[in-house]
This record gives structure tokens, C-alpha cells and sequence, in this order.
């Protein structure tokens, strides 16, 4: 069945490549995205681009045409970040967050894909982590994506919902022309390639008392086709 979706920070990295992964699956998408971390030449093509905030997200769900769902991106993510300005994650992450769901219920659309973190489990107690872990997220981007989920939870339990929240770990890799851009650029492998190419300044990696072999950390990467992928399939 074709679907109508908003897919609010489709011109960031990922949701770039759910855009367009909706898009060859035969969906109508509009991408809602402010910009702020993300770039209007991103947005694929065959989707109706809207610049905004949930505000306008909301306006976009309230007007002419149903929506079918809304995959939900639309985030601040830096960790180091939302310890400094933590008022920016609560507000663009959570309270944003609540501007569209409410705007979800106005517009009788039922149903959302939430694009959460890992960073939600803070310090696991065993690996790999099962879903059902204590989540214990320590710094304010896990804890304001935890908010969002727990209120999915509420949202669903109270007026029907379909709601799925997605913890993935750090998202590598690209599709096509959509690949890592960040500014700054924060991420293992895009630095790790420019430092190889000349392009950057020497890679640094934090931290020699992990327990690991050789006390260095150890990370998981999941490739971002398969992010794509996963909230295609959330979606059915």
C-alpha cells in the first residue's frame, strides 16, 4: 500500500537516505526540516521539501491531504553539547517532540516511527544490550530522547498510537550521493578518512581503560541502508 509520510529531519544524514529509501518503495514523502544541522540540497528527490520546525510540521499534518504516518528525525544529537546547553536538547528534542505529536492527535494521523538512540541505556550492564534493559541515560541528549519515548508510551496507551522507537548505535556509511556531512563533523569515520587523506588534523581516539584487550573502546556500527531499512519495516 502506498503511503502518504512526513519524515521531519529528512535533509540531515540519515534522514536523507529514509527519504529515500521510502521513496523507492513507491511512498509520497514530504520532508519537513529546519536546517540547522541539515542541508536543503540533501532532501531527494521526489520529495516536497517544507522548511520548519514541529510547529510547521504540525501545520503541514493539519493541511490539505492525509498522512498515512510520520517517521521522526528531527533531532540535536551531540553529546558533548547537550552537556554545555542541555536547555537545547530538552526544547528541540522533547518539547519540539510534543509540538508534533500533539499535532499528530489534531490531524487524526495514528501513526509514528520515532527515531531514538542507543544513548538512552547510558552504561550497560551487559552487552550485547537487550531491549529491556535498565535505561540510565548520562548526559542530556539520552535523557531527552528517553523523555520522547516514554511519552510515545503514554501517547499510545492513551489515544491509540501506533508508535515504535528505534535505539540504534552509531550510524556509519552511505547511499548514493547521501553520506556523513556534519559541521562541525564530529563522527569516528568520517574523521578517520580525512586524517587518512590529509584532509584533517591526526585522529585521536579518548581513553585507554576500557575493558577491552588493549584498554581502547570498542564500537558498534550499524550501516545506515539498514537504519533505512529498519524504520521502512517499522512502519508495515
Amino acid at each position: 500500500m502506498t503511503m502518504r509520510l512526513l519524515v521531519t529531519g529528512g535533509a540531515g544524514y540519515i534522514g536523507s537516505v529514509v527519504a529515500r529509501r521510502l521513496l523507492d518503495e513507491g511512498h509520497r514523502v514530504v520532508v519537513v526540516d529546519d536546517l540547522s544541522s541539515g542541508f536543503a540540497d540533501a532532501v531527494p528527490e521526489g520529495a516536497e521539501f517544507v522548511r520548519g520546525d514541529m510547529a510547521v510540521a504540525a501545520a503541514v499534518l493539519a493541511g490539505p491531504g492525509r498522512f498515512d504516518g510520520v517517521v521522526h528525525l528531527a533531532a540535536r544529537s551531540l553529546i558533548d553539547d547537550s552537556v554545555r546547553r542541555p536547555e537545547r536538547y530538552w526544547r528541540g528534542n522533547t518539547q519540539q517532540s510534543l509540538v508534533l505529536l500533539d499535532g499528530m492527535l489534531a490531524a487524526g494521523v495514528g501513526r509514528i516511527v520515532f527515531s531514538s538512540t542507543a544513548a538512552t541505556y547510558g552504561q550497560p550492564e551487559r552487552v550485547p544490550i537487550p531491549e529491556d534493559a535498565p535505561t540510565r541515560p548520562t548526559n542530556p541528549y539520552g535523557a531527552s530522547k528517553l523523555a520522547v519515548d516514554g511519552a510515545l508510551a503514554d501517547y499510545a496507551r492513551a489515544h491509540g498510537l501506533a508508535a515504535v522507537s528505534l535505539r540504534y548505535f552509531n550510524v556509519a556509511g552511505a547511499v548514493g550521493r547521501h553520506g556523513e556531512r556534519h559541521e562541525p563533523e564530529t563522527h569516528l569515520l568520517p574523521l578517520a578518512l580525512a586524517a587518512a587523506q590529509g584532509r584533517g588534523p591526526e585522529l585521536r581516539l579518548n581513553g585507554d581503560d576500557y575493558p577491552t584487550r588493549d584498554g581502547t573502546c570498542v564500537r558498534d556500527f550499524i550501516h545506515v541502508a539498514d537504519v533505512a531499512d529498519a524504520h521502512l519495516a517499522a512502519l508495515s
